[in-house]
């Protein structure tokens, strides 16, 4: 969608990041929805959160772009593209939870022009939380991990990256996060920063889980019961802290509620192709699996925008965000 340089700064980036994507899907040749749908489909580098931000940008792009004579047949031009959007990550919530809440925004508008601007307001005011979200979330973990030097993370996530950015660790402690290398790629982001950076193979994490005071990962989902999904091998860190006495935090804000999963929809671990991993090789059958559930007994809290959040406080939360998700759920269910 942009180039590396252009995702790699810190949480004063994330409006950055939305002018790059809209500005990008605008100004294409030739206007293609699913296109822009595949791209995000097929994304293996970025996060949930920048890849939510990602689908905003589309449906902006689209509402600019769409022919329509009318309200109605914009909106349903756009409700078709947000209903395919969100079936691309399925194991990423935020791309529903947001959707869904842009489409509660647009309720009541009867002129066209009025429901193009309004689909751009709304849309820059989802992206801008983002980055409001991460500055709270800062601030509720200096008050719940108390006084803390170093920090072991894995895989990319970019509310961690920024997390740890504001908090202002001493040193931080990642893994490779093969295969696609994204420990490597924070481990090389935060050095070039100045940040003292300990980088070691996946492997390594149960060795080294002790070096740091505190262990942080984002998600790129939690469910009603306190559980999480993020990159695989976040459960291998998860049972090296509990056994090593460690605390373990995932640090997310709100949009990471899995609420189409609260409502009753299967949870589905995404899995990436086999060539990532080797070559082909006879008689070996090669898996490339992308995320995986993290128990809640391996987790010492969930902390987002709102605070240390337990598995009641999730849920009393996605009772409030489900009225704008259950029409994409609806819509997805039939």
């Amino acid at each position: 969608m942009v180039s590396e340089a252009g995702t790699a700064c810190g949480c004063c980036g994330l409006t950055t990041h939305l002018f790059y994507i809209v500005i990008h899907f605008l100004f294409m040749p030739s206007y293609y929805p699913e296109k822009l749908i595949q791209r995000i489909r097929e994304d293996n580098i970025h996060g949930a959160d920048w890849l939510s931000n990602a689908a905003i940008g589309v449906l902006m792009t689209a509402a600019l772009r769409e022919s329509a004579t009318d309200v109605d047949v914009l909106h349903e031009r756009l409700w078709d593209i947000g209903i395919r959007l969100a079936a691309t990550r399925p194991s990423m919530a935020p791309l529903a939870n947001k959707i869904g809440y842009l489409f509660s925004e647009l309720d009541n508008v009867s002129s066209l022009k009025n429901y193009r601007v309004k689909v751009s307001a709304v849309g820059t005011k989802i992206i801008n939380s983002s980055e409001k979200n991460v500055k709270k979330i800062a601030e509720h973990l200096k008050v719940v991990g108390g006084d803390t030097d170093s920090v072991f993370t894995y895989s990319y996530s970019g509310t961690v990256a920024d997390v740890i950015r504001q908090v202002g660790y001493d040193y931080v402690v990642v893994t490779e996060s093969r295969p696609m290398m994204e420990g490597k790629r924070l481990a090389k982001e935060l050095g070039s920063e100045g940040f003292k950076v300990i980088l070691m193979v996946d492997g390594a994490a149960g060795m080294y889980v002790k070096a740091a005071d505190i262990c942080l990962i984002g998600a790129d989902s939690v469910h009603h019961n306190g559980s999480a999904i993020n990159k695989v091998g976040s459960k291998l860190l998860a049972y090296a802290a509990r056994d090593q006495g460690v605390p373990f935090y995932v640090i997310c804000d709100t949009s990471k509620f899995n609420v189409l999963n609260y409502l009753g929809q299967n949870i589905e671990l995404e899995a990436k192709t086999p060539d990532e991993v080797s070559e082909p090789l006879d008689n070996v059958e090669i898996k490339n699996p992308y995320f995986e559930i993290i128990p809640p007994e391996l987790i010492t809290g969930v902390i987002t925008e709102m605070g240390l959040m337990d598995p009641l406080d999730i849920r009393q939360q996605m009772e409030s965000m489900r009225k704008y998700v259950e029409p994409l759920y609806q819509a997805t269910s039939t």
